[in-house]
């Protein structure tokens, strides 16, 4: 994998030397644009077809996805750095119908390596949130979706089991920013500790019922064993073993239901909670037998002493205008999630955010994107930034250079990192600028 981590480094320095970088917590989408001719800058490939659109045509669909976060800051934090973060992705689909005439059939692999530095470790940033957010769970290839899923009762039922991040069947599933705010599976930003975002899986089944063309019911049980994020047991983190879980950890609960409006004007509304049926609590919070004094008439509460802990969340992803033949138009997005405050130190998070295709006529898919957040830090917390709330702001210009590589040229701008600022030490901070290029390498 060394040599995988030198050619990320490789493609990452190529970039900032093009103008940009780029990279994803879920690089799952296909290219931009359907493969029609070999011409090097308009294929959607870097090294060509390879046979690939055979391949599809049998039952095979193969890619290979490169992407890279190079992110800086100017303020924020106790100096000035820079960091580099990515993943190298590859994934393959088989259709059973195709190659086994099994109808419904599909398996699913998925495999993550990722590389590289976190910025504000490196720059001492006190944020809640990534500022680069790619990075994270090792610098491991991991096992990310390991998968068979089944189509019956004329495709309306799904059922899916396998080695699975919840994320990939719940929650807001885009990642366009750099900052984590606006990136991913809302739930898992802020509860990381139990809620595993991209790219770590875990052993879970889920069913996918649709009620009506528009209208689809989704629950899902996951193992929600800590073990699953190791980065010392290969037989764990990059096979799909099983973890010991040494006490039983129980299990992850998601259910949703998913309204997706047709054409022209599509989207998807999402509207969910969850619950784990573990006992813990985030760090940050008082103790398993710590209590929370009364206020205002409200009786105190003695943390620790309840079973399970949960949340609710919705995510509304919706294109607002139609301005060209090609995806060109406008779309938002706005997620809000909600978690248990007896056991959460993030106790809420909301983002929103716009981006426009085609800003520019002569640059029919070129992009521009913005978006505004807030990460809420529990009133409970033992720590000077309790009660406050991180609030980024990024905004980024994307260049479709080529057919294969989109470049995004991107500025944040972190009020409060922490939620008012504080580092571990009790310091007050400057609020952040940070600089960043993100890439994004088709191959």
């Amino acid at each position: 994998m060394k040599a995988v981590h030198a050619w990320g480094v490789a493609v990452a320095l190529s970039s900032l030397m093009s103008g940009g970088a780029y990279a994803a917590d879920l690089l799952t989408k296909a290219p931009p644009v359907p493969y029609v001719d070999d011409d090097f800058w308009t294929r959607p490939y870097l090294f060509g077809d390879l046979g690939r659109t055979r391949l599809k045509e049998m039952g095979i669909d193969l890619g290979v996805t490169l992407g890279d976060e190079a992110v800086g800051n100017v303020s924020g934090g106790s100096k000035n750095a820079t960091a580099n973060a990515g993943q190298l992705w590859f994934g393959a689909k088989f259709d059973l119908e195709k190659l086994a005439g099994i109808h419904g059939g599909t398996v699913g692999f998925t495999l993550v390596d990722r590389f590289g530095r976190n910025l504000n470790t490196d720059a001492d940033i006190p944020a809640l949130q990534l500022t680069n957010e790619v990075f994270g769970r090792g610098n491991i290839p991991r096992l990310t979706q390991f998968y068979y899923s089944q189509l019956l009762f004329d495709d309306r039922l799904e059922l899916k089991g396998g080695r699975l991040p919840v994320g990939s069947d719940f929650f807001f599933g885009l990642c366009e920013f750099i900052n984590l705010t606006f990136c991913g599976g809302q739930p898992g930003n802020i509860q990381g500790g139990y809620i595993y975002n991209w790219p770590v899986s875990q052993w879970a089944g889920v069913a996918h019922y649709k009620l009506s063309p528009e209208f689809t019911l989704s629950v899902g049980v996951y193992d929600a064993n800590p073990n699953y994020l190791t980065t010392s047991d290969p037989a764990i983190y990059m096979l799909p073993g099983i973890p010991a879980s040494n006490p039983a950890s129980g299990v992850l609960v998601p259910v949703e239901l998913v309204w997706s409006p047709k054409a022209p004007l599509t989207g998807t509304w999402r509207l969910g909670g969850w619950y784990d049926s573990a006992s813990s609590i985030d760090g940050g919070l008082p103790g398993i037998t710590a209590t929370i004094p009364g206020v205002g008439g409200v009786p105190g509460q003695t943390l620790g002493d309840q079973r399970g802990r949960y949340g609710f969340y919705e995510s509304i992803l919706q294109r607002l205008t139609v301005d060209g033949p090609d995806a060109q138009g406008w779309y938002t997005f706005l997620n809000t999630t909600v978690a248990d405050h007896r056991t959460s130190y993030q106790d809420y998070q909301i983002a929103l955010g716009f981006r426009h295709t085609g800003t520019f006529a002569w640059r029919p898919r070129d992009e521009v994107g913005f978006a505004v957040g807030t990460t809420h830090v529990n009133s409970a917390a033992l720590s000077p930034n309790a009660g406050g709330n991180e609030i980024p702001l990024e905004a980024w210009y994307g260049w479709q250079a080529t057919g294969w590589m989109n470049l995004k040229f991107d500025l944040q701008y972190v009020i409060n990192p922490g939620g008012r600022g504080f580092n571990v030490a009790g310091v007050k901070t400057e609020d952040a600028w940070v600089y960043g290029l993100r890439t994004e390498v088709h191959f």
